[in-house]
């Protein structure tokens, strides 16, 4: 059942990235940083946190594999995943959440900056900030619980 989430999740965002009028590198970008967001993602916890993992990782990699994700390592996707998944389970608004990966000095943080409900589910808008080679990223989204456990971006 497990695998079937992540293999849905990454063909649909390949479904949706080929929708999109963007050249094929950011195209590209975004597919392979949804794939390895997803599988980043898929390490932590289990059962439904390990789902909650995956769709937070695919969630993070396909918006910074659109923009700076090609960048970032392995490493530097796990802890900023970390961080997204921390913060949007347990802080409170306004309480940024940071990581920093001292083998490339890329870092960044994720704050949830407003949570509200949103058809009977708990949904929170984010900040996600990322300094990559000494440039800086800012990605805005909003994520929605669903019944499962799991987050999901709400456009």
């Amino acid at each position: 059942m497990k695998h079937k989430i992540i293999i849905s999740t990454v063909l649909l965002v390949l479904f949706l990235t080929g929708c999109t009028a963007d050249g094929p590198k950011e195209s590209a970008g975004t597919f392979i940083g949804a794939a390895t967001g997803a599988l980043v993602g898929s390490q932590f916890g289990k059962g439904n946190g390990q789902l909650a993992g995956v769709a937070i990782g695919t969630l993070l990699g396909a918006q910074l594999g659109a923009h700076v994700g090609a960048k970032m390592d392995h490493r530097d996707k796990e802890l900023a995943n970390q961080a997204a998944y921390r913060t949007l389970e347990k802080q409170p608004d306004n309480v940024v959440s940071s990581w920093k990966n001292p083998n490339t000095n890329h870092r960044g943080n994720f704050v949830v900056t407003n949570t509200t409900e949103k058809s009977n589910r708990v949904c929170r808008s984010y900040t996600n900030t990322v300094f990559i080679e000494g440039k800086q990223e800012v990605l805005k989204g909003q994520a929605c619980r669903q019944d499962d456990g799991t987050w999901r971006h709400d456009s």
